[in-house]
Order: structure tokens, then sequence, then C-alpha cells
């Protein structure tokens, strides 16, 4: 995986973790794509699809939609972007 990706996927699951998208609390892939920049948008859905999929990834698919996701908790989302050299949000912070 590039550094381009990796950092995308840093921001994506930031954003989660800071909007606490974890439990019920879901978002759609198109809400979540739509949080960058419009010519990041088409390389977010396609990172965040690869998140459901991979099982190092602190996302998951949430609901009957596959098009739902969520954290699946915020201490796996601040290992991830903490493991990955990335800075915690504001509130998530020791």
């Amino acid at each position: 995986m590039s550094d381009e990706e990796t950092e995308l996927r840093i921001k994506i699951v930031r954003k989660l973790a800071r909007k606490r998208v974890v439990g019920s609390h879901k978002k759609q892939v198109d809400t979540v794509k739509n949080w960058v920049t419009s010519d990041e948008q088409g390389r977010a859905e396609e990172q965040i699809r690869e998140m459901i999929r991979d099982s190092e990834a602190p996302l998951e698919g949430y609901g009957g939609s596959r098009d739902n996701v969520r954290l699946t908790s915020i201490e796996d989302a601040k290992a991830y972007i903490e493991d990955r050299g990335g800075e915690l949000p504001w509130g998530l912070r020791d």
C-alpha cells in the first residue's frame, strides 16, 4: 500500500472516530467519501471498500446494506491510527 493510500485511510478512520461512528451509529459510504476533497472521493470509496474486507482495519459493513459502515470500536480506530503514524483527533488523545 502506498503512503498516499495509508494517509487517506487514516483520514477516513480519524473522521469516523471523531464523529464516534460505532455501535448502532452508522454512515453510508457515499457520506463518508464526501468528507474528503472531490479529487480524493473516488480513491476514498475504493479504500473504504477495501478496509471493510481487511481484517486489520477497524471498519466494517453494517446492516442489511453493505453501503453502511461503522468502526469496530474507538479503541481499534485509535490503535489503527497510531500504528500507521497518524495523529489522534482531538478528544481521543489520552
